[in-house]
């Protein structure tokens, strides 16, 4: 039986993990708030609009890198545990959301590219709405993690990557996506002590981590301006550039005290995930009626509020009826509730 060493995990470790979260969600919330000014000024930001595609062959592969981290403990876990905390869990919130999601886009009146109708709630079940294919996703890696944990990872990444040259697309999300990002996870749960090694080389040592992380970031952008990116073996090299330059510099960061502010957002992923979209399009709206033509500075201040906004909606119906919305109630539990919940998506063993 092939196994995964579990690897030791510091205060400092933690912390640069949800830093790196952070990062990764405010790359998510900024690309669809810059997309969205898109479809609502007629042009692509420029500032914006260079880092969305910049970020794009990383940003989802480092998410699904960090998350398969400190996988172990689930996969190798208590059975029971594991379908509350990878498959209840995501499924409740996955639910939720999406209703509330497609019901907001049919009740109120909207600009977009398609038009939402009681269909897309019939389909929820086999083709996530917007951006909480996230959340399918990730409970489809967990159980697959969990049912091929006794092969060696030699096969399982063999596997993967074959499913990732195969350049699926079916037009089915949750195929397509899943054949796209699994090579991420499970290298993020295989490769847990080498990633967390490289972070912990560039913290002792700064200044080579920063050349190294340079030389990959202008590597990537190499080859994402040149459109070389769109040959699948460079695409999964530049993920792995951008990701590993974005950990040894966010590495670097946390351990001289500077990436508390992306530890904050990468605390509370999860809730910015849910419900970034609500706050996200009434800024960009406003903004757009108020008369704002610079799609930059729109995208800017509205990243802005949709990253903000959920956190302070989440403490402000933590202790309320309402609070359903962001943390999960025993009667959707297999088990009681942890007394302290974590906030983190990936970090938390059983999820809230």
């Amino acid at each position: 039986m092939a196994t995964v060493e579990t690897p030791s995990v510091s205060k400092s470790r933690i912390d640069w993990v949800d830093a790196v979260k952070g990062l990764t969600i405010i790359l998510v919330v900024m690309e669809h708030t810059t997309f969205g000014v898109q479809n609502a000024i007629g042009y692509l930001p420029v500032l914006f609009g260079t880092i969305a595609e910049f970020a794009k062959p990383f940003r989802m592969p480092l998410f699904f890198l960090v998350a398969g981290l400190f996988a172990r403990k689930a996969l190798y876990g208590d059975l029971r545990k594991f379908v509350d905390g990878k498959i209840i869990h995501f499924a409740y919130f996955y639910l939720l959301w999406s209703v509330i999601q497609i019901g907001l886009k049919i009740l109120i009146p909207h600009d977009g590219p398609w038009q939402v109708t009681y269909v897309d709630l019939l389909m929820i079940p086999i083709q996530p709405f917007a951006v909480l294919w996230f959340i399918y996703s990730l409970s489809m890696f967990f159980v697959t993690m969990r049912l091929v944990r006794k092969a060696r990872p030699g096969f399982v990444l063999f596997f993967a990557a074959a499913l990732y040259f195969l350049r699926l697309d079916t037009g089915w999300m949750l195929i397509d996506e899943f054949a796209w990002r699994f090579i991420w996870f499970a290298l993020g749960v295989y490769g847990a002590q080498y990633i967390f090694d490289i972070a912990d080389w560039a913290r002792a040592y700064p200044a080579r981590g920063i050349a190294l992380s340079a030389v990959l970031l202008a590597s990537l952008t190499t080859v994402v301006f040149s459109h070389l990116v769109d040959i699948r073996a460079l695409e999964l090299l530049m993920g792995a550039a951008g990701a590993g330059a974005s950990i040894m510099l966010v590495a670097i960061l946390a351990s001289r005290g500077l990436a508390r502010p992306l530890a904050f957002v990468g605390e509370h992923s999860l809730y910015i995930f849910l419900s970034f979209f609500l706050p996200m399009a009434a800024t960009r709206i406003a903004m757009v009626r108020l008369g704002f033509e610079n799609g930059d500075i729109i995208t800017l201040v509205a990243t802005s509020v949709a990253v903000i906004t959920p956190i302070i909606a989440y403490r402000l119906v933590e202790k309320t009826p309402l609070n359903f919305l962001f943390i999960r109630p025993d009667a959707f539990r297999l088990g009681a509730r942890q007394k302290k919940p974590r906030h983190n998506i990936v970090m938390a063993a059983g999820g809230d």
